[in-house]
């Protein structure tokens, strides 16, 4: 009796595992096989180009070359160009010499003038001919006179709290170039008095 006991365990032992193995068996069939990775495009980009050049002869890499020097050539044009013109704007706001410098520190003169920022009334706005357009312009001129030296002449117009005026500009350039004041004037309306006129810098001629 022992004996069959112990037969009909080891056949159920040795089932189980066949079951087992065979399951095991069949999901690794059924997983299915993973797909190669396909090369990097770059990579065939770059040895599909590698072979193209290499077919080319020998007029045509010349042919290409001298292709891509003149592309190179453009470009640090441009940039020559881009690099000039930045200058040259730079320059003319923020150089010493620029007229846009030389309004700013005849209207900061201005500003620092007792009597007229007192007529005036601070803070004291300047800007272009009035216009309806936001951006006014401030208009200047050079001309030179009987011995070739030059003369710049501006005008502006002064708005405080208090009152407006009229800012006239004259200056020359001396030996070393540099633009020197000659004169600085302001006008001011008298609302039915005789306007006032104040030189800020140089003297009446």
């Amino acid at each position: 009796m022992s004996q069959l006991l112990r037969l009909s365990t080891t056949r159920h032992v040795v089932n189980r595992t066949i079951r087992q193995r065979c399951r095991a068996y069949a999901t690794h069939q059924q997983q299915p096989s993973q797909p190669q990775r396909a090369a990097p495009r770059s990579s065939l980009i770059s040895q599909k180009t590698a072979k193209e050049w290499k077919e080319l002869s020998t007029p045509q890499k010349v042919v290409a070359a001298s292709k891509a020097t003149v592309n190179v050539g453009v470009i640090l044009a441009g940039v020559a160009l881009t690099g000039g013109l930045l200058f040259l704007v730079g320059r003319e706001l923020f150089g010493s010499d620029s007229t846009t410098a030389i309004f700013s520190d005849a209207v900061d003169r201005i500003n620092a003038h007792p009597e007229v920022s007192e007529l005036l009334g601070k803070p004291i706005k300047a800007h272009g001919e009035p216009s309806r357009k936001r951006n006014r312009r401030v208009q200047h001129q050079i001309v030179e006179d009987g011995q070739g030296n030059p003369h710049l002449f501006m005008r502006f117009y002064l708005e405080g709290q208090d009152n407006r005026g009229t800012a006239l500009l004259e200056m020359i350039k001396d030996d070393s170039g540099t633009w020197q004041y000659k004169r600085l004037l302001v006008d001011v309306p008298g609302q039915g008095y005789p306007s006032r006129r104040y030189f800020i810098e140089g003297q009446q001629q």
